[in-house]
């Protein structure tokens, strides 16, 4: 009985040791910051051909650190100098015909003035002969009652007669040119609107020839093909004499200055964690070296999810993804690298809803 006891007792001490123990890191786990590992994410950019030529030149090779606006290939450009050169005769050709319509559109428009002051001439003739013969036929018909007292009499009806008949034959000869001379102004005003228009339509012309030449000049700029952003060669696709297509990968540039690290925090420490919170991040390549950055997004759906959560511990089994954006100027940092991440939450910048985490919640990513 006395060995039972002992071993009771033994069993006994042993389980509260062990619950003390699971109890106390339950504790330790609560009290430390949250955090977990992740893996370091680089920025990677594609760089392409934007048009369809043949290479010339490969100017850098895999592993060469560059910068952005550094020459990486050179297309062969005889097509596109071609199309440039083409575009610019036409615009030319087309500012040309735009003087020699408006030259045309000033002399439309002299003759139209010119028109219409010789259609004003001819009204204020038509009204001289009226005013002419409305005279000469009242001295006619005067005359005419005076014409059987003597022969002088007689004559001067006759004359004045003979005038009167000619002034109304003038007026007739002058009204058909006044109103000659206004349809020839109202022609003239016509043509002169037509050649107006004809000139409007040159000015277009030369605005969609500007236009393909903008065109052509922007296509002859992708022959040479350029760095998007700082950073070094991951991949160098290609050779010279290659012949690509619009879309085909030259390069692959990576930027390191900026990481991102993905990692998973538990599902107690769910409510310790929002964007802006700083983050310290170290990494086995670099021991005693670590690297600072902030939260960027929080994930809104948990990971590694039970079918059918039952128990405290299945709740405790839910992850959730974190992001965080961490400086690497010096490009220590590498992609697909392991690192630790440790969320520091004493930074009053990092509290929820404080300056850092209203510029990049999860809603408005």
């Amino acid at each position: 009985m006395k060995r039972i006891l002992a071993v009771f007792v033994v069993l006994a001490l042993v389980l509260g040791a062990a619950l003390w123990w699971k109890i106390r890191d339950q504790e330790r786990r609560a009290e430390r910051p949250p955090g977990s590992s992740g893996i370091v994410e680089t920025t990677r950019v594609a760089v392409s051909a934007c048009i369809g030529a043949r290479i010339l030149r490969m100017r850098v090779d895999e592993g060469d650190r560059i910068r952005a606006g550094d020459v990486l290939a050179e297309l062969d450009c005889t097509e596109p100098d071609a199309f440039v050169a083409e575009a610019l005769a036409r615009v030319e050709a087309a500012k040309a015909q735009v003087t020699a319509v408006k030259s045309r559109m000033e002399a439309a428009a002299f003759q139209a003035r010119a028109s219409k002051r010789k259609a004003a001439g001819q009204k204020a003739q038509v009204t001289s002969i009226r005013a002419q013969q409305s005279n000469a036929l009242r001295q006619s018909q005067r005359a005419g009652r005076l014409a059987g007292e003597s022969v002088m009499a007689r004559v001067k009806y006759e004359n004045a007669d003979a005038v009167t008949r000619d002034l109304t034959g003038r007026l007739v000869a002058a009204g058909e040119a006044a109103r000659a001379s206004e349809l020839g102004f109202r022609a003239a005003e016509l043509q002169a609107r037509s050649i107006e228009d004809q000139a409007k339509a040159a000015e277009r012309q030369v605005d969609a020839m500007e236009a393909a030449l903008k065109r052509a000049r922007a296509a002859q700029a992708e022959c040479t093909v350029k760095a998007p952003l700082n950073g070094y060669v991951t991949l160098r696709a290609r050779e010279p004499g290659e012949v690509v297509l619009p879309g085909s990968v030259l390069y692959e540039v990576t930027d390191d200055s900026v990481t991102k690290v993905t990692f998973y925090v538990a599902n107690l420490d769910l409510g310790r964690v929002a964007p802006g919170l700083p983050v310290t991040v170290e990494a086995d390549a670099w021991p005693g070296k670590s690297f600072k950055g902030a939260l960027t997004r929080v994930g809104r759906e948990a990971e590694f999810t039970p079918r059918t959560i039952q128990t405290r511990s299945d709740r405790e089994r839910l992850v959730y993804e974190v992001e965080a954006r961490v400086e690497n100027p010096e490009g220590l940092l590498r992609s697909g690298m392991p690192v630790e991440v440790r969320v520091d939450e004493g930074s009053a910048a990092g509290t929820p809803g404080g300056p850092g985490s209203e510029a990049r919640t999860p809603e408005a990513r």
